[in-house]
């Protein structure tokens, strides 16, 4: 069955689509970061609370005390790409968390619970209630990736959307689907490799105030990173090849601005692994700044031709309204201005003191 009847007809956009994609790519990029950082954080946080099976306060670990303020901050820096990319998508996307509806309607009470778990971890010096606070965020975010990997994959293949008559209860999945797992696996990678960078920073940081022990723990935090990012780039590779030969061709020269966006972002990854090997921290950001901003708009481009023939941004009737729209961008920015200007202060009265 041809997946184009099923489409619902688009909304008009008030503004032309490339803007609403521009600002959907820059704020994807902000969230994934903070949300590799918290689950890569928790994950990294528990696995060293079962190693060490000694009675330390995870307080004294580095990232543990920011992850409820970074949690809050993940959440609401999503909003910002989900509403930009339903602008322009929302005509899939609404329809894709219908058919999964069962699964996906969870993801809001579900997130309350992994922020009271962030807290608890944090706060509490209880020892199994901090566990437990680890283990709840970790699973929680472990399956909102799940379900968020699920939505997207089913709201671009339309054609698969006649599952529902087998799955009328919301129940609709697209597990079955050969980038699947490669696409949650780089994800969860991913986060490791960003908390680790993320210890490597704030490391960093105290080295420079004099902190004992810090230049140990950056270079700990670089090794995290360079092993986790090794797996990425073999989880990658897998994600590449699974796309099929078609798409997987449009990567290897068929699209020529695809192929050099996925080469530069392949290479730098390999670069920023050499270099967090080798203990060099500003070398690893730069390169790991520019593979990210790759493989962000490597996905932007892999839903294009997931789409190719079936919606074309170009198609969405447009129906100007740029009074409201540079109202909402004022705002936008003045909002961002006092959020990153809350983040320097709060960070700063912490970042400067001891830590174990």
């Amino acid at each position: 069955m041809t997946p184009v009847p099923l489409l619902p007809s688009p909304e008009a956009i008030p503004a032309p689509a490339w803007l609403f994609h521009a600002l959907d790519v820059v704020f994807f990029l902000i969230h994934i970061v903070l949300i590799n950082i918290i689950l890569g954080g928790s994950l990294i946080l528990l696995a060293s609370r079962f190693r060490r099976r000694q009675d330390v306060p995870p307080t004294s670990d580095v990232l543990s005390h920011k992850l409820p303020v970074l949690f809050a901050l993940g959440i609401n820096m999503g909003v910002a790409p989900l509403l930009f990319m339903q602008v322009i998508f929302g005509h899939l996307f609404y329809t894709s968390s219908i058919l999964m509806g069962g699964f996906w309607i969870i993801v809001i009470p579900l997130l309350i619970l992994a922020y009271y778990a962030a807290y608890i971890q944090a706060k509490s010096a209880r020892i199994p209630l901090v566990t437990a606070g680890l283990v709840v965020s970790s699973l929680v975010l472990l399956y909102i990736g799940f379900a968020f990997t699920n939505n997207l994959l089913l709201m671009m293949q339309p054609e698969k959307w006649t599952g529902y008559f087998v799955h009328r209860g919301g129940t609709l999945l697209n597990t079955a689907d050969a980038t699947f797992i490669p696409r949650y696996l780089h994800f969860v990678t991913a986060s490791v490799a960003f908390a680790g960078l993320a210890t490597a920073s704030i490391w960093t940081y105290r080295k420079k105030h004099g902190i004992d022990g810090a230049a140990e723990k950056v270079a700990t935090g670089l090794k995290i990173f360079g092993i986790a990012t090794l797996v990425q780039i073999g989880v990658g590779l897998w994600f590449l090849i699974s796309l099929g030969r078609d798409l997987m061709l449009q990567f290897m020269g068929g699209d020529v601005v695809a192929t050099v966006v996925f080469v530069v972002g392949f290479l730098s990854g390999i670069g920023a692994v050499a270099t967090a090997f080798g203990g060099k921290y500003r070398p690893t950001l730069i390169q790991i700044c520019i593979t990210l901003l790759a493989m962000v708009l490597t996905r932007d481009s892999l839903r294009g031709m997931y789409l190719q023939g079936t919606f074309d941004t170009a198609s969405l009737q447009l129906t100007p309204q740029y009074g409201v729209l540079a109202l909402f961008l004022i705002v936008l920015l003045a909002g961002l201005a006092s959020v990153v200007w809350m983040l320097k202060a709060g960070f700063r009265s912490t970042s400067g003191g001891t830590a174990q």
